[in-house]
């Protein structure tokens, strides 16, 4: 699955446990949110002396084992994980098959499922070395800190820069995801940040979302609350809104938009049925059996919190970001789905102009252990349409970095699927988005990894590529420019000329764990000198 935080969305969801073999339900991480097993067993079991796996069963048994394994979501591959570790990942797709009540498939016998993968696996993962850090493009860079009075390791699962209107003005808002707070920092013109505006308290929140949701001239603040920081099955996930008080601009007020459901990874606002009224799509992460993709519909008279009618879009759990657009050019609003967990899949929900949507597959990940985290819709091949650029590199849920973990932009062609190319590998990716770094015209992009703090020392003990920007030097080529190594802690990240240079700053989070130094809630990447310097 895939932490769920939101990363602009992105995030620390949930770890998902049920990506194996029976299909039941998450990456934010946005994960460690959502319930992985304890990191010391699980380094244990890759690590215990174990009798030796990987007897050769027969090819009618190997049928029995691909239609078991494959019925719910894509046949896992044997090479995503090192043998002793399928002891572990066999065991636990058992435990989620029987859970789940189903009585309709053939079950094969357990060991030689086990023997299955473990004789078709390797003994080790081999991840490519990290690469320096490119002291050439650091040296763009100054950076400044913004710190939270009075707490030391802020957990940040969002960032995004806004406008946020009179009184607040141009800034930055972040949240907590541990302490609870959303927090507003004025940004000056030259890029100097002030201190933090708490907005309010939300719980567990995952993703903010800006907007004038009472229609009285004054910026709101919509909360995604996680309901825990931990993953599990609940319905204490929630979608807050952070009125603006008309009385006291600057000061808010909460309410629940919506409550008495599972982990909410992410919103939207929107008109979904063309009345002139905005709407919300929730992404209900969820966890094992709970989740889904819902939106509230405005009553006929628009008022903001009575008469919120729910409409479910798709009942699976595992749902990270759905940003809005119109992908087909019809005026109806649509959006796209990253729908982690076991499913994998990033899908086109297409509006009929009513609110009532179909599916169309824009990329699916070849297993169920892919590890999708974040996706960010942008024209990066400047056709006129809509790209998505994707990150896979959860390693909350099974505790290993991987090969396969990295950066991959999905290029719309005009048709379905899209047409995926491999940007390049970076273990824990987690979230990217796209800018002008340099203002040269073209965009770069810019990504961020998170790891766990005990797996970064046991699998990348000289540290990882935590920051990178892959400078795009003609259409649809790139270089590899790493700007930080080592603490991978970037949950969220996003791009914005902060000091108006014609360039886009970088405004990084900063996710500490339990055993991670100290350091700042956000870091901003200041661009020095302006464009075409």
């Amino acid at each position: 699955m895939a932490l769920l935080f939101c990363t602009n969305h992105g995030f620390l969801i949930g770890y998902s446990h049920a990506r194996l073999m029976a299909g039941l339900l998450f990456p934010v991480m946005i994960g460690i949110m959502t319930g992985c097993r304890d990191a010391g067993s699980r380094q244990a079991a890759l690590e215990e002396p174990t009798q030796p796996v990987g007897r050769l069963v027969s090819s009618t048994t190997n049928n029995e084992i691909v239609a078991f394994c494959g019925n719910c979501h894509p046949m896992p591959h044997p090479e995503d994980f090192p043998r002793q570790a399928w002891r572990d990942e066999v065991r636990r797709g058992y435990d989620f098959y029987y859970a789940s009540g189903r009585t309709d498939l053939t079950v094969p016998i357990q060991a030689d499922v086990l023997d299955y993968f473990a004789s078709r696996a390797p003994e080790y993962l081999t991840l490519a070395d990290a690469e320096s850090v490119d002291p050439a493009w650091v040296e763009r860079f100054t950076r400044l800190e913004i710190t939270i009075p009075g707490v030391d390791k802020a957990s940040v699962s969002f960032v995004a820069a806004i406008d946020a209107g009179v009184p607040l003005g141009q800034g930055i808002v972040f949240t907590d995801m541990h302490g609870g707070g959303v927090y507003f920092v004025k940004i000056s013109a030259d890029g100097e940040p002030g201190s933090p505006l708490e907005i309010g308290n939300a719980g567990h929140p995952a993703a903010v979302r800006v907007c004038d949701w009472d229609q009285d001239g004054l910026t709101d603040f919509l909360v995604a609350d996680l309901g825990s920081f931990l993953p599990a099955d609940h319905n204490r996930g929630r979608v807050i809104w952070f009125q603006q008080r008309s009385d006291n601009p600057g000061e808010f007020q909460a309410h629940l938009l919506q409550d008495g459901i599972g982990r909410v990874a992410s919103i939207e606002v929107a008109d979904f049925d063309g009345d002139g009224k905005q709407d919300l799509l929730v992404a209900e992460f969820g966890w094992q059996n709970t989740g889904s993709i819902f939106w509230l519909q405005r009553s006929a008279t628009g008022h903001p919190l009575e008469g919120l009618v729910k409409h479910t879009i798709d009942a699976r759990a595992g749902t990270i970001h759905l940003p809005v657009v119109d992908l087909n050019g019809d005026g109806a609003l649509d959006f796209i789905a990253l729908i982690s967990q076991h499913h994998e899949r990033i899908e086109a929900m297409i509006n009929d102009g009513q609110g009532r949507f179909h599916s169309e597959l824009i990329h699916a990940a070849p297993g169920p252990s892919y590890g999708s985290s974040g996706i960010e819709l942008v024209d990066i091949s400047g056709s006129g349409r809509v790209d998505v650029l994707y990150t896979n590199g959860d390693s909350f849920d099974s505790f290993l970095l991987k090969p396969l973990h990295g950066v991959r932009w999905l290029e719309n062609r005009g048709s379905f699927p899209f047409h995926a190319h491999e940007l390049g590998a970076m273990p824990g990716a987690h979230r990217a988005v796209v800018g002008d770094i340099d203002g040269d015209g073209r965009k770069e992009i810019v990504a961020g990894a998170f790891i766990p703090h005990e797996l970064l020392k046991a699998q990348r003990p000289h540290g990882a590529e935590a920051l990178v920007v892959w400078k795009q030097i003609e259409p649809g080529k790139f270089s590899k420019h790493v700007l930080s190594h080592g603490n991978s802690n970037h949950a969220t990240l996003t791009v914005a000329d902060l000091n108006g240079d014609g360039r886009d700053d970088l405004v990084v989070g900063n996710f500490h764990q339990s055993g991670s130094t100290l350091g700042p809630a956000v870091t901003l990447w200041i661009t020095k000198g302006r464009a075409g310097d």
